[in-house]
């Protein structure tokens, strides 16, 4: 790294830049220039002579990813850059798969399930059981895989899941979970848990393989830190155990992933983990004004369990944060578009310099219709993924198959997809495979040259069944001829797109024509996506599935920016900055929310207040309602406890409830509270 690069940081950032040795733990409050350290520390290693090869840094998004290798390569060179392995924790666990996946008696290629296959695997296990889904029965499956996940990210095995031997729901998940863990073997396939399960399952029982992939990384860095869970911390302990060479990277108060199985204690405990660890505060803020961060600091030191850091910032102290309390939702939903107007002239903002912020995606659709009424430009992150489009799962699932045609999954939904090709009559396929002892492809393909094998079949369904037998035998043929000789497949995935008969069906149900165009484009798009993705990568369409199929588990939202307000959640906020924002819906039950309102799940809700508050560059409204219409009933609501630990000297309130009111509510909660706990000690 050249000096001058090194000159721009400040003491606390060089000095984590230059630590080579030994595990470090960097302290980033928001706004500290994270990304600048991380990249950085790379380029410093490479720089003191280290092989590039040997350095690891991981982080939770593809984007993130992409931005560290950025800003490597503008540091070290393109080549430097792409010897280093900066990846996310998913891409690199199935990197280490596809590499040594057959030690635990897996073959190669195998299968990476979406969260949405997960699910079919799980209804399916649930169906063999005959466990009613859903209803008052029993519980969904959703709620069963929701349960199998917080297993494995907790590396728990079914025979030890939490709660199996009290909670029906949880025993129920046992069974699901044992059987689970078998389709999967039987299909070959690994869903996103196992990314980081089955690596650690590989260290555990493979020791040459452990020592391989520790001898390989011996510079480990991670960014996000605070957001790891068990099984994350665990594989890397197995990985450094043997040189502690582990920069972690993280703000236990930005910790606001718990739903996900994020653990903060992660970050809080990694002293005692390395008891040799150096700890780095990077304390200057390089986004907000001091009143937003003062604000913020007040906010957060109440919450018990936390490394002890104060943000600051040389941008002056910025105007004061206003507090609105509203009449209703709809007089919040006026308020803020009116003030986004006069903000936009006054300050001379871009509409995209705005964010309206909430805790939950409902809240967005009043905000959403005022500023629709007033041709204010906005836009809704995180509402519309691409990739679970129809069309785009329907044509990947097509790649998939003819890529291999023994993913099982992936042929289901194509098959069932065909006209005239129903459940039962899939299901009679599957019946012939089983009894045969055969793939299911290997099924379609020997009734294809015997159509009598299944009664009933049909001239039609016959005809279907062989164009697609057919079509993916050939396109099987190619695409792994082109793979081999490296060759870009671009073309002949649009050629599929065509001789699937998928872009007639997309057009004949869509009774709008518009609509037919848009997904038609989608699918185009895609195709468009692995074109460049072949131009820049030796992976080929296999990396590109692979790529694209772990981008569903990346929490960052990647749709396209514009000049227009932006509306999200606060969590899909993480990460980003905006000079004006507005953080709406600041009562009990929202921020906190209902789910929790108690101990430490109130310190998580304070976290994801913290975040929304230090989204803001230079101006930051507080906004709330007296009253809310829920399902045509008026709810009377309760300003946020949050609201009543920031300064008073830096909150300009605006509101029928003035401050000494609030307090007033505040004690009366806590009195409540107590008389509650006193009833419920001596009742017991």
């Amino acid at each position: 790294m050249q000096q001058f690069e090194l000159d721009r940081l400040n003491d606390q950032q060089r000095r984590a830049v230059e630590h080579i040795e030994g595990p470090l733990l960097i302290l980033a409050g928001a706004g500290s220039g994270k990304t600048r350290v991380i990249t950085n520390r790379v380029a410093h290693l490479i720089q003191r002579g280290i092989d590039p090869s040997h350095i690891l840094a991981v982080s939770f998004t593809n984007k993130a990813a992409d931005e560290m290798r950025e800003r490597v390569a503008e540091l070290t060179g393109p080549e430097m850059a792409a010897d280093a392995h900066l990846s996310t924790f998913h891409s690199l666990g199935a990197d280490i798969l596809r590499r040594d996946i057959e030690a635990l008696g897996y073959s190669r290629p195998f299968t990476i399930l979406d969260q949405s296959e997960r699910l079919e695997v799980v209804e399916d296990v649930m169906d063999e059981l005959d466990l009613e889904i859903g209803g008052d029965e029993g519980p969904s499956a959703r709620q069963i895989a929701s349960i199998i996940s917080d297993a494995k990210m907790a590396c728990n095995e079914p025979d030890s899941l939490e709660g199996s031997n009290y909670n029906r729901k949880y025993l129920l998940a046992q069974r699901v979970y044992e059987r689970y863990l078998r389709a999967l073997r039987g299909l070959n396939a690994v869903d996103f848990d196992d990314l980081i399960r089955l690596p650690i399952e590989l260290f555990r029982e493979h020791e040459d393989i452990r020592l391989k992939y520790s001898d390989r990384f011996r510079y480990v860095m991670v960014d996000e830190y605070q957001d790891t869970n068990e099984t994350q911390l665990i594989f890397l302990r197995e990985l450094v155990k043997d040189h502690h060479n582990l920069c972690v990277v993280g703000d236990d108060d930005q910790s606001i992933y718990g739903f996900r199985g994020a653990l903060a204690d992660n970050i809080l405990r990694f002293e005692d983990e390395f008891e040799d660890a150096e700890v780095i505060k990077l304390e200057q803020n390089y986004r907000s004004t001091n009143n937003i961060l003062q604000a913020a600091n007040a906010l957060i030191e109440h919450n018990p369990s936390r490394k002890d850091k104060r943000l600051w910032s040389d941008k002056g102290d910025g105007s004061a944060i206003a507090y609105v309390a509203c009449e209703d939702g709809d007089e919040e939903a006026d308020y803020v578009a009116a003030e986004i107007k006069r903000m936009r002239n006054h300050y001379r903002l871009d509409w995209s310099d705005v964010a309206i912020l909430y805790r939950v995606n409902p809240q967005s659709q009043p905000f959403e219709k005022v500023l629709g009424r007033q041709n204010i430009p906005h836009q809704v992150r995180g509402s519309t993924e691409f990739f679970n489009r129809r069309e785009i799962k329907d044509f990947v699932a097509h790649l998939k198959v003819a890529l291999n045609p023994k993913d099982e999954i992936s042929l289901r939904r194509i098959v069932s997809a065909k006209h005239g090709i129903g459940p039962t009559l899939l299901e009679r396929f599957s019946d012939y495979a089983s009894r045969h002892d055969l793939e299911l492809f290997e099924a379609l393909e020997a009734i294809v040259e015997n159509p009598s094998k299944i009664d009933r079949l049909g001239r039609s369904n016959s005809k279907h069944l062989r164009d697609f037998v057919e079509t993916i035998q050939t396109y099987h043929e190619e695409l792994t001829h082109a793979e081999r000789d490296g060759e870009p497949t671009a073309d002949l995935v649009s050629e599929l797109f065509d001789d699937s008969g998928l872009r007639s069906r997309i057009r004949r149900r869509e009774d709008e024509n518009h609509r037919a165009r848009q997904r038609v484009g989608n699918v185009e798009e895609l195709i468009e996506s692995l074109e460049a993705f072949e131009s820049n990568s030796e992976a080929g369409l296999r990396g590109f599935l692979e790529h694209i199929t772990l981008d569903q588990s990346d929490p960052a939202d990647d749709e396209e920016d514009r000049d227009a307000v932006q509306l999200m959640t606060i969590h899909s906020a993480k990460g980003l900055e905006f000079p004006a924002v507005f953080l709406v819906g600041m009562e009990e039950k929202y921020l906190p929310h209902r789910e929790n309102m108690r101990g430490r799940d109130v310190h998580e809700e304070r976290r994801l207040a913290y975040v929304g508050m230090t989204r803001a560059e230079r101006h930051l409204t507080l906004t709330s309602a007296e009253k809310r219409s829920r399902y045509g009933d008026t709810l009377e609501r309760e300003p946020s406890r949050f609201l009543e630990e920031l300064p008073d000297d830096i909150v300009e309130t605006d509101c029928a409830r003035d401050r000494e009111s609030m307090r007033e509510q505040q004690r009366e909660r806590n009195q409540k509270g107590l008389e509650a706990l006193r009833d419920e000690i001596f009742d017991d």
